[in-house]
């Protein structure tokens, strides 16, 4: 029964840090890149610094590197995934 509860401790650690949602695809905006669970040719939002630029959400590259994080309301405020 003990190594049942470890499995269970890990698995819920591990949901926790994902937000409980895999972060699985990218938003590309003009000069922004973040990571996105919106689908593949959705809208999406990228912020960085007080910005925030509106994009389209594409298949995560691997390699990929990101230089803003996911969300923000921008021009769109009603649109899927505005925080």
């Amino acid at each position: 029964m003990k190594p049942l509860s470890y499995l269970a401790a890990v698995l819920i650690s591990a949901l926790a840090l994902t937000g409980g949602q895999a972060l699985a695809n990218t938003c590309r905006t003009e000069k922004l890149t973040c990571p996105t669970s919106m689908p593949v040719g959705g809208y999406c939002e990228c912020t960085s610094h007080g910005t925030t630029q509106g994009g389209e959400v594409t298949a995560r590259d691997p390699h990929e590197h990101y230089n803003s994080t996911p969300g923000g309301c921008g021009v769109n405020p009603g649109a899927p995934g505005c925080r």
